[in-house]
């Protein structure tokens, strides 16, 4: 797995990322000429498949020129991202790379549970961006963390993943803050 930025555009309360570290790192971020360097070294290491993340990869604006060198360099690829900044001209370049998977976070189905978790009016962008990256035949994935807030619409956001013949990945469990915060902890599905 490959972290490329803390920067993120949603504000999750259950993210492990602080917010102090978004402003602290932004401008200590590798280049894309530091991040083309790692990915040779790894590929002269023998790695094969390759994760990126972040924060929102996409917040990067060098996040197409990464992968595709990274496809260049001959790794499998999986980008995971909240989908909701890929533009038309990104799906068609994300269907041109043929990566394994583009694996789209889908926290809720409503808007108003959507919004409590992630803190903004994404909802509408991310699932029009599934269909967009779908009707590109890009390779995609979903997965969703089970919290308190969601667990309720566990079933449809299943129902959500099958009507695209993907697979769902749930996650019961979080992880403390990188500044050793235990708050995520406090948005979890508490099972009966």
């Amino acid at each position: 797995m490959f972290e490329l930025t803390y920067q993120c555009n949603f504000k999750c309360k259950h993210c492990y990322i602080p917010p102090s570290y978004k402003k602290r790192y932004k401008k200590k971020e590798l280049s894309t000429k530091q991040v083309f360097s790692i990915l040779e070294q790894l590929k002269e290491l023998g790695c094969f498949y390759l994760g990126f993340t972040g924060g929102e990869p996409f917040m990067r604006n060098d996040i197409i020129p990464i992968l595709t060198y990274a496809k260049k360099c001959g790794f499998e690829v999986i980008i995971h991202t909240n989908a909701s900044l890929i533009r038309a001209q990104d799906a068609l370049r994300l269907a041109a790379l043929n990566l394994n998977k583009v694996d789209i976070t889908i926290p809720a189905i409503s808007k108003k549970v959507f919004r409590h978790i992630t803190g903004c009016d994404a909802r509408d962008k991310v699932f029009a961006t599934v269909k967009l990256l779908h009707e590109n035949k890009v390779n995609l994935g979903f997965k969703s963390c089970v919290l308190q807030r969601n667990e309720s619409e566990m079933l449809k956001i299943i129902r959500f993943a099958d009507s695209y013949s993907t697979l769902l990945r749930l996650d019961e469990r979080l992880f403390p803050r990188l500044d050793g915060s235990r708050e995520p902890y406090d948005y979890r599905f508490e099972s009966m």
